[in-house]
């Protein structure tokens, strides 16, 4: 990956950013109230395709498997408490832009 080349990290910075941003996507498409073919699509489809659920599970058990406990804890809870987090973000701003 060219971000581990750029910041000499163990931390999968590229799936972390694509899972938190898919998150509050997901989130945002759900609390704006897209029609259900509509969100099929790009919530199921588009966004669920962009996100690296798998790539996510892999590299936490590549961390744990290369002694990289603490990272892989850290990547793990920040992953999904961030994921959570970003997604109630996410609807709640689709809520508040759908009512406008």
């Amino acid at each position: 990956m060219k971000t581990k080349m750029y910041f000499k990290t163990s931390w999968p910075l590229a799936t972390f950013l694509i899972n938190l941003s898919g998150a509050f996507l997901l989130g945002f498409m759900f609390g704006f109230h897209f029609q259900q073919s509509y969100f099929l699509f790009w919530g199921t489809g588009i966004v669920g395709g962009f996100t690296t659920f798998s790539t996510l599970n892999s590299e936490i058990v590549e961390l744990f498997n290369n002694k990289h406990l603490y990272t892989g804890l850290n990547y793990m809870v920040f992953s999904y408490l961030g994921g959570f987090i970003l997604l109630f973000i996410g609807y709640f701003l689709g809520k508040l832009i759908g009512y406008l």
